[in-house]
């Protein structure tokens, strides 16, 4: 990744401000403290998102375009970047970290920078018109946001319908994926810089589908029930590395065992817990919710 950095500053002082931006599953109309009402615009092609020539996979998510501007899933591009991404939501913020470059942003703050990891540099802070939002459960960012993150303003180009971000990397120095699928648990561990452990218990009819490890450092395991998933993650540290930024209408914390899970959903159903336990972080995502008595069964039987 190119290092060339704008505006170097000595001292970094980061401060941010929680300022909420939420989004509506059953509506397309958008508020954020910078946009009064935005209704989101369908493009009128379905673009293709390629990265250092290798195409990325979206899934259900679709670039969207708002106020003129392209908007891109941060959390999906960011990790085909090679970038883990970490969630804070006492901040409503995001942190991202390639360990050469990293970033961090606030839902509803049109603020756009980069720093280098041994904070010696960052480049001037730029305004690109729209300010992180989430759409559907999934934060939204400028396509442009890219351009100062890779800090290289030439790094994204669009051609009909495909968009393409480029680290100016060669074939000769090109690096692998830094998302890697792997057939096996037993595969997986042999790449993994940790231990890890996945659910032996699941409601009935979930199949194991796709293991994922995501910069050598985060697996992420898909178990699919027809259109219905189960998405297990974990990783070292103590962040939220659910990648689940909806905004739920009720948030608890429960305990399994000795261990304190946060769980948000409606009413009694659970949607998405996180916890952190044995130097680990933690999270299973529902697209179907359970009850309590259902999660603890799933988390005990992790081992």
């Amino acid at each position: 990744m190119k290092k060339i950095l704008v505006g170097f500053l000595c001292a970094i002082t980061m401060m941010f401000a929680a300022v909420p931006a939420f989004a509506s599953e059953t509506s397309r109309t958008l508020i954020s403290p910078n946009i009064t009402a935005t209704t989101l615009k369908s493009p009128t092609m379905q673009y293709t998102l390629k990265i250092n020539c290798k195409n990325v996979d979206l899934g259900a998510l679709k670039i969207v375009e708002m106020k003129e501007q392209i908007m891109v899933p941060l959390r999906m591009t960011a990790e085909a970047l090679g970038f883990t991404v970490t969630w804070d939501e006492e901040k409503r913020a995001v942190h991202m970290d390639s360990g050469t470059m990293q970033t961090d942003l606030t839902l509803g703050e049109d603020n756009y920078f980069a720093y280098t990891s041994r904070a010696i540099g960052m480049t001037a802070p730029q305004r690109l018109g729209m300010a992180p939002i989430i759409i559907k459960g999934s934060i939204y960012v400028p396509l442009d946001f890219f351009k100062i993150l890779v800090t290289d303003p030439n790094c994204v180009s669009i051609k009909g319908s495909i968009i393409s971000i480029s680290t100016g990397l060669t074939k000769r120095d090109e690096i692998p994926s830094p998302l890697v699928n792997y057939s096996t648990l037993d595969e997986a561990r042999k790449a993994i810089e940790f231990t890890f452990a996945v659910p032996t218990i699941l409601p009935d009819g979930y199949q194991m589908k796709d293991i994922i490890v995501i910069n050598n450092k985060l697996v992420e395991i898909f178990y699919l029930k027809g259109d219905s998933r189960i998405i297990y993650r974990t990783a070292k540290g103590h962040s939220d590395i659910s990648g689940d930024y909806n905004v739920y209408d009720k948030v608890k914390t429960v305990t399994v065992g000795n261990t304190p899970i946060t769980v948000k959903g409606k009413s009694d159903s659970i949607n998405l817990a996180t916890w952190t336990k044995d130097g680990a972080s933690f999270s299973l995502s529902l697209d179907q919710a359970v009850n309590e008595r259902a999660l603890s069964t799933i988390i005990r039987s992790i081992k």
